[in-house]
């Protein structure tokens, strides 16, 4: 594992936002005793993130790849379906992000329990992995199985309401995290490897997991009546300690990893089998993915949610509406460079496509779109414009835009929807939407908007790299 290379990604990445909240704490927002542990979980986030995407890289990807090549050569559908549905549900059940926002959503409606939510939400998200996976095995066009999946999307929030859609678009977003956005990408990758169009069918696994929680939390509030409630406050967050950060998020990512180890295990001993010195290293390289995630979400718990709820607060009371908004275009641009499951996509876009796809290009898009995702929550917030609106017309658009984009690009897009709304994104980014909007109400749908804008800035990214191959041809 090259540490050192990782180190220096995850400073470009991470930087860029330290300085931006210094500034902001000497001009408009003073950040008075929150700036120690902000700098503290800076520290955190670096050294996490990188020992993160380290191990990721040895253990994970190459799981996750083998295992899929596995089950396609294996031609039993049975068999795929299984193993799809069994490590789709056990790493999403436990993953941090889908506890923490099922725990906010539970706090606002108590008609929802959070730990049903969050067993909803997994099973949603399984099911809609066996659809991916049946997909790649029978060839079936992504755009099709896109389309389909968001019209049921679009009847079932139509009758849920614009408070359950912002429920269930953020869930979904919230998904696909740092524990299992690896698994599912290297898994896509590999029964995509063993079927015809493999380069076509690369991508798209992801994008079609992210529909499953939509799907079943609109069911789940259709059939319990769970949509009805009153906007809630936002309550002032207590100050907590370090440790007791540390301690419990060390509990919640080992449950994530505690399935997923033996998962592995069972694998390697059945179907994987790997040698014994790589099988090594890929335990080895859980041990850097488990440090590094524990870190990684220390820091963000302990250093960056109460700042952002102090950022839009402070912004939204006492500074004009555009000042609010020209911040939020900063933070939308500059977070998605810090999300650990956003370097794991572009890299293997990298390599999927030998170079031609470049990760920088990716990373330009993608904080174009989140940075406009970001922008126009605030504007939702500030003008209380339906959330409806924004679902409907960002996700048709981008099914749209799948007639003009080369099946690849697509595939790539729906997948960026869902990486791009990770950890910062469902602590920080929602927090300063809290802040801003003083209800958790108003403010949930934000992570919804940023897995819709990479639909639509990486499909136009594909449009124009063909319309460049097709004129560099002629």
């Amino acid at each position: 594992m090259d540490f050192t290379q990782k180190l220096k990604e995850t400073l470009i990445s991470v930087v860029p936002i330290v300085i931006s909240v210094v500034l902001l704490n000497f001009t408009l927002v003073p950040l008075d005793g929150l700036m120690g542990p902000f700098l503290t979980g800076s520290l955190f986030l670096v050294s996490g993130l990188s020992l993160f995407l380290g191990g990721v890289d040895i253990s994970m990807v190459p799981v996750g790849q083998k295992l899929g090549s596995v089950m396609a050569l294996r031609k039993s559908l049975p068999l795929v379906l299984f193993l799809g549905f069994s490590i789709g549900f056990s790493v999403t059940f436990a993953e941090p992000d889908v506890s923490v926002l099922s725990a906010r959503i539970s706090s606002l409606n108590p008609a929802i329990d959070s730990s049903i939510l969050t067993f909803m939400i997994a099973v949603g998200l399984a099911l809609c992995i066996d659809l991916g996976l049946f997909r790649a095995l029978k060839g079936i066009s992504l755009r099709a199985v896109l389309i389909c999946g968001y019209l049921v999307v679009f009847l079932l929030v139509y009758l849920t309401g614009q408070g359950a859609a912002s429920m269930a678009f953020d869930s979904s977003g919230a998904t696909t995290g740092p524990l299992a956005v690896p698994f599912i990408l290297a898994m896509g990758l590999g029964v995509s490897s063993s079927t015809r169009g493999a380069g076509e069918s690369s991508f798209g696994l992801t994008g079609v997991a992210s529909m499953g929680p939509v799907l079943s939390v609109s069911l789940m509030v259709l059939l319990t009546g769970g949509s009805s409630s009153a906007p809630s406050a936002v309550a002032s967050e207590s100050a907590v300690s370090l440790g007791s950060v540390l301690l419990h998020v060390l509990k919640n990512t080992a449950k994530g990893f505690a399935p997923l180890l033996l998962a592995i295990l069972v694998l390697q001993f059945t179907l994987l089998k790997f040698p014994k010195i790589r099988f090594k290293n890929i335990c080895l390289g859980l041990i850097y993915s488990f440090a590094g995630i524990v870190l990684f979400l220390s820091g963000v718990e302990y250093g960056f949610s109460e700042v952002g709820v102090k950022i839009g607060q402070t912004l939204s009371e006492n500074y004009p509406f555009y000042v609010l908004l020209a911040v939020s275009l900063i933070f939308g641009a500059i977070v998605v460079l810090a999300e650990p499951a956003v370097w794991v996509l572009t890299s293997q876009i990298e390599n999927v496509s030998a170079g031609r796809i470049r990760k920088k290009q990716v990373m330009l898009f993608l904080c174009l779109g989140v940075s406009l995702a970001v922008a126009l929550a605030m504007l939702r917030i500030h003008f209380h414009i339906n959330y409806l609106y924004f679902v409907f017309f960002g996700v048709a658009l981008a099914l749209v835009l799948s007639f003009f984009c080369p099946p690849l690009f697509t595939g790539i897009a729906f997948d960026s929807g869902g990486v791009a709304s990770g950890p910062l994104s469902t602590s920080f980014l929602l927090s300063v939407a809290i802040g801003a909007s003083g209800s958790a109400e108003m403010s949930f749908g934000l992570v919804g908007l940023i897995a819709i804008s990479p639909l639509i800035t990486l499909q136009i990214l594909g449009i124009i790299f063909d319309r460049r191959k097709k004129n560099a041809a002629s």
